[in-house]
């Protein structure tokens, strides 16, 4: 596959697991959350599917440029500063949250999906952001 045509459907991927998650995170409380298996895995794989894509969002804009790919997640996307800017820098630390949320620390979890929930327009603008950058090519 072309690497424009990887980052557009990752980008696309991004842009819609945002529209999913939204309102999911709106009916699903704190007290559901830890209460109803099926709502915690549905929250916590979207989580991971969204940060996960962010990371292959920002390998794709360094290969674009032939840069390296950082060892770590949160590298990765950091490195992408010089490509899309500020952004990157409220994006990064959402890497941790992936981390701590896939490898089952409960009771972290909740918090991390409402630090998820909070950095959605972040989200947004670094997606826009990238779409710019392959579409500006």
């Amino acid at each position: 596959m072309k690497p424009e045509i990887k980052a557009e459907r990752l980008i696309a991927f991004l842009e819609e697991t945002i529209i999913y998650f939204s309102p999911k995170i709106e009916k699903i409380g704190r007290d559901r959350y830890f209460a109803d298996r099926d709502s915690r895995n549905i929250l916590d794989k979207t989580l991971n599917d969204t940060i996960l894509c962010i990371v292959d969002i920002a390998e794709e804009c360094l290969k674009e440029k032939g840069l390296s790919i950082p060892d770590t997640y949160k590298d990765t996307v950091l490195a992408c500063h010089d490509i899309l800017g500020e952004i990157v820098l409220k994006i990064a630390p959402l890497t941790k949250h992936r981390n701590e949320t896939i490898h089952q620390y409960l009771k972290m979890n909740w918090q991390n999906i409402v630090t998820v929930k909070k950095k959605i327009p972040d989200i947004r603008e670094f997606a826009a952001k990238a779409k710019g950058f392959f579409m500006g090519r």
